[in-house]
């Protein structure tokens, strides 16, 4: 709209307490729009609502800066502790059990698998150039968990070489896996 980023951000803040005064607290947000991630998670937060996940899950997307997180220089990379800190920050906030997010940044594990199977497809170690269970695993590997791939299906048929991925998401609520 006219308002940008900045307008989108503004009505989210106000927008959001709206919704759920009309709705009620077990209403779910979501964006499709990095920009809204953080008024989005923080008025989520704010109002006791529920936020599933980004836009582009990750551990690293909106949620420290929602939740005043500072990583130091030394951690920046570091997974478990981000995911540590946000664990903690919701804990105190009230809100564990209303926020996820994917165990793994989507954005980094799509080129890291994508470049390992590639060089896997070179190398002779798939199928041929659309291996769904390699892939998969490959995925599952990097993740660190459970990966949901799947070919998309329309009216017009199947697409054997394009791909639904879905990730585990990450319990904030239950105690970190050791």
């Amino acid at each position: 709209g006219e308002g940008g980023v900045a307008g989108t951000q503004q009505f989210i803040m106000e927008d959001v307490p709206r919704q759920v005064a009309r709705l009620g607290r077990d209403t779910a947000f979501f964006g499709t729009n990095c920009g809204m991630m953080e008024p989005l998670i923080r008025q989520v937060i704010a109002t006791g609502a529920i936020f599933p996940e980004q836009c582009c899950p990750s551990p690293y997307h909106a949620l420290p800066g929602a939740l005043g997180i500072s990583i130091p220089r030394e951690r920046q990379g570091d997974l478990p502790f981000a995911i540590n800190a946000i664990r903690e920050a919701l804990v105190r906030a009230g809100a564990a059990n209303r926020v996820s997010t994917w165990p793994v940044p989507v954005n980094m594990l799509f080129v890291e698998a994508g470049v390992e199977y590639a060089m896997a497809v070179l190398s002779g170690q798939t199928t041929g150039r659309v291996d769904l269970i390699t892939l998969e695993g490959m995925l599952m590997d990097l993740a660190g968990g459970p990966v949901t791939l799947s070919n998309l299906t329309t009216a017009r048929g199947t697409y054997n070489h394009f791909f639904l991925f879905l990730s585990s998401s990450i319990d904030f609520s239950a105690p970190p896996a050791r």
